[in-house]
């Protein structure tokens, strides 16, 4: 049985989501429209929000990619990413199982019960031969590219943003706002009458036209994530990894940078020796020898940092797609900072929503008021104990 809380029908997992960044968009409004009646669950976001001031990972430190967010419809009955990659199997006249696509995304785990994470869409695509590139912070100039190189064009958006419903009604800076949760495939750009034509899998029409204004304030809760899709025709792979300059690891993460890089190592000189390589002054293609056949202690410096630069470059990946770090020997501080929470002082009332009778108090490291919603854009630094 799922646990749900007290005042309102919000289950833990549903909560759970949330506050990961993966819940739907119609899950966002159910708990947004509940915090004002449900008192333990403005506490347990209390907890959530403070505990996260406390250990610095703060929501607006770092511009975290939805990577794991859930590609999914409003309905139970379709699911917009494997729409979206049957639409596109259709128009290259590639035959498919519709059952068989199903089976095998929930055998790979590409399809989960609320949608298909971003990082998955497309794989039916790459399954059936065709070439597949993911990119985050991408622009129309991408998209309008794109389509001209003849690739088919796969978009992530806030479906609520993009339909024009009840979402677009709330005002950007809550916390409901970016919720990448559907897919859309761009059919064509018209950048003179400032419109976007798209194959949406929610709508009945073969073809929608929205204006690039509602499409971009869409578009851009995703980060603007972009799917190609082309032919092994293709002749030329420009790399564009996933900017990284943003997170700042602790100092304390050296040792487990060399662990990594270390084991990272030792993974590539097992399967080279199963391969049948060895130790060589020079590398011996024909030989199948190597110089770097050697421990990691052993090996060149130069080798070293490209080992060391994997290991921080991945501890970096981590960051950045929301997820954290946490020695196993921590887990006591996280009940400390619990019951500190529970214990803190009123520091401030929320601007928006308090009235002079009936005041709703926020507490030393809220980004966001847990009963109206805002944005609160206060700089706690100048609350910190002495």
């Amino acid at each position: 049985m799922k646990k749900k809380f007290v005042d309102s029908n919000i289950s833990a997992e549903v909560l759970a989501a949330f506050l990961d960044g993966n819940a739907t968009a119609r899950e966002s409004l159910e708990i947004f429209e509940a915090l004002s009646e449900d008192a333990a669950l403005r506490e347990l976001m209390h907890i959530s929000q403070s505990v996260d001031s406390e250990l610095g990972i703060m929501p607006q430190e770092i511009d975290h990619l939805p990577m794991t967010a859930l590609a999914a419809t409003f309905s139970e009955e379709c699911h917009c990413c494997l729409e979206c990659e049957k639409y596109i199997l259709r128009r290259r006249g590639m035959n498919f199982d519709e059952e068989q696509l199903v089976q095998n995304a929930i055998r790979n785990g590409w399809l989960k019960k609320g949608g298909t994470a971003l990082h998955n869409v497309g794989r039916h695509l790459e399954y059936a031969g065709l070439i597949v590139g993911r990119r985050y912070k991408t622009s129309l100039s991408d998209i309008e590219e794109a389509l001209l190189r003849g690739d088919d064009v796969i978009v992530a958006v806030d479906g609520g943003e993009l339909l024009n419903n009840r979402l677009n009604e709330i005002k950007e800076d809550l916390f409901v706002g970016e919720i990448p949760d559907h897919t859309v495939v761009v059919l064509g750009v018209d950048r003179k009458g400032q419109t976007i034509t798209l194959y949406d899998p929610n709508t009945p029409d073969a073809k929608d036209v929205y204006s690039l204004e509602q499409f971009m304030d869409a578009w851009n809760d995703s980060k603007n994530y972009l799917v190609t899709i082309n032919t092994k025709e293709m002749k030329t792979y420009n790399p564009k990894p996933i900017d990284l300059s943003d997170i700042v690891l602790d100092g304390d993460l050296t040792e487990l940078r060399e662990a990594i890089a270390e084991n990272a190592h030792e993974i590539w000189a097992v399967d080279r020796q199963a391969e049948g390589w060895t130790y060589g002054p020079k590398r011996d293609e024909n030989k199948k020898e190597t110089p770097c056949m050697l421990p990691y202690s052993q090996l060149p410096e130069k080798e070293k940092e490209y080992d060391r630069k994997m290991a921080m470059n991945t501890l970096r990946l981590v960051r950045k797609v929301g997820y954290d770090l946490v020695k196993r020997e921590d887990t006591d501080l996280y009940r400390e900072l619990l019951a500190r929470i529970r214990a803190a002082k009123e520091e401030l009332y929320c601007p928006y929503c308090s009235k002079e009778h009936d005041k709703t108090p926020i507490f030393r490291g809220y980004v966001y008021c847990n009963a109206c919603g805002h944005k609160l854009n206060i700089d706690w630094t100048k609350y910190q104990d002495d």
